[in-house]
């Protein structure tokens, strides 16, 4: 576990633990063990501290929704959780489709998943209409009654549905606000904010939905495997060749929601149409969710990922330009009076994390170039360097990677990890020699032609 975290209402954290001595591990052993055994949790144990954190600070201060609840927890209950969650999955088959809290899958793979299949039907001369689905405080609104019979379907131990039933049932919370502690109070439905077991029990809650949308025999299939859709956590996108195809997930989309008392936002869900250069895309006919019609737009950020109708990377590009510009001259501006080496760790480790650049296929030399001279600028203004010196020569003397070797390393690590997946859609990926975002991360060589031209 992370040291350096708040502790809970019991003043413990995870350094206490560590340098308790070699006799706590037994201790807590024995204290988990009769815990599970009984189906019994400690009151002080569950008790659960709520510090609510701005999320805009220029914005409304007297607005609930513009503050997001950090949940302190105990030491041992995190270990206790830890220790579940290994557990739990010992039990659960969750669906290919779904990329969210699942080991050696990331965001990135998602993306990759998306951008691979819109570009396997475009290049076919067949648009792709995309649906991107927002459910509004999904975390918030499992049902526990329909959770725990989810449990009970993928055959986990009663002993473990027992405990966790008794856990949610009892567990107290209490908010901290200004050095003052509200009055406890209980969770009716939702699971535990920053629970370890959380992510899991979300995936199972929401796994039914993945499957039922990839029984049904519409949508897009590439070499046999439905990706129809794709999620991940709460986060879903549906991708159907025809809009009649994409009615008929979003009705199994409302009648789930429906079931598990779930609500989809309207106003944030949004469709695409890739692939709208071809003459019978520019009318298309209304798509509706829950009877309300949903906007068509022209670009949307997928999982942080901005995407366009064309699949080009000049926005994203553009994205992330600017998000290094601010990282940059935010170390610049603190860590001003800091010594050399100090600056350079904290460009290694704020500036070189280009996301999504691995997935960077279809772009111009002037949105690459501009890119790179940014980079090549953040590092001369946290280090403090002049501004024409050499590039190569302050990277080699500094033993940073340069721009260049940050992208190649970031595209060999993406054909690493998809080439050993074990999840069937980047396998179906892996397999095929069309993909231009794999053949582009494999063939990034020299900087002499760094960039495929657009049109």
């Amino acid at each position: 576990m992370t040291r350096g975290k708040s502790p809970g209402h019991d003043g413990l954290s995870i350094e206490h633990l560590l340098y308790a001595g070699p006799h706590i591990s037994r201790i807590l052993a024995m204290f988990y063990s009769l815990c599970v055994s009984h189906c019994y949790l400690p009151a002080d144990f569950m008790k659960t501290v709520v510090v609510p954190i701005v999320k805009n600070k220029t914005g409304d201060l007297g607005d609930a929704n513009n503050y997001r609840p950090i949940s302190l927890a105990t030491i041992a209950a995190k270990v206790f959780d830890g220790l579940l969650d290994a557990q739990i999955n010992k039990y659960v088959a969750l669906h290919d489709n779904q990329f969210g809290f699942r080991p050696n899958l990331s965001t990135e793979s998602a993306i990759l998943c998306l951008k691979h299949t819109i570009n396997y039907y475009t290049k076919r001369k067949t648009p792709v209409f995309a649906c991107f689905l927002d459910l509004s405080k999904a975390f918030d609104l499992v049902s526990y009654d329909v959770l725990w019979g989810k449990l009970k379907a993928i055959n986990l131990p009663g002993e473990l549905t027992s405990l966790l039933q008794f856990w949610y049932g009892h567990q107290q919370n209490c908010v901290r606000w200004a050095g003052a502690m509200s009055e406890q109070y209980r969770l009716q439905c939702g699971v535990r904010q920053g629970g370890l077991t959380s992510p899991t029990l979300f995936n199972i809650y929401m796994n039914d939905l993945i499957v039922a949308l990839s029984s049904r025999h519409v949508g897009c299939h590439v070499d046999g495997v439905c990706v129809n859709n794709l999620s991940y956590a709460d986060d879903m996108v549906l991708l159907s060749a025809s809009v009649c195809g994409l009615r008929k997930l979003l009705k199994v989309c409302e009648e789930y929601a429906s079931e598990h008392g779930l609500c989809y936002n309207v106003k944030k869900s949004k469709f695409m149409v890739f692939g709208a250069g071809l003459q019978f895309t520019r009318t298309v006919p209304p798509i509706c969710l829950n009877e309300v019609p949903l906007d068509r737009v022209d670009n949307f950020k997928y999982l942080g990922h901005v995407l366009t109708t064309d699949l080009r990377d000049h926005e994203d590009m553009e994205r992330e330009r600017r998000s290094l510009s601010i990282r940059a001259n935010m170390l610049a501006r603190r860590f001003a009076r800091c010594s050399k080496n100090v600056k350079i760790s904290l460009f290694k480790a704020y500036c070189t994390s280009l996301y999504t650049c691995s997935l960077w296929a279809h772009y111009t030399q002037k949105s690459y170039s501009d890119l790179r001279v940014l980079y090549n600028n953040a590092f001369r203004i946290v280090v403090g360097l002049p501004r024409f010196c050499s590039a190569s020569g302050m990277f080699a003397e500094a033993r940073t990677d340069c721009f260049h070797t940050t992208m190649r390393k970031r595209s060999a690590s993406l054909v690493r990890r998809v080439r050993a997946s074990s999840n069937a859609i980047l396998a179906m990926i892996a397999s095929r020699l069309d993909c231009p975002y794999m053949w582009h991360c494999g063939n990034r060589h020299a900087p002499v032609q760094p960039f495929v031209r657009g049109n």
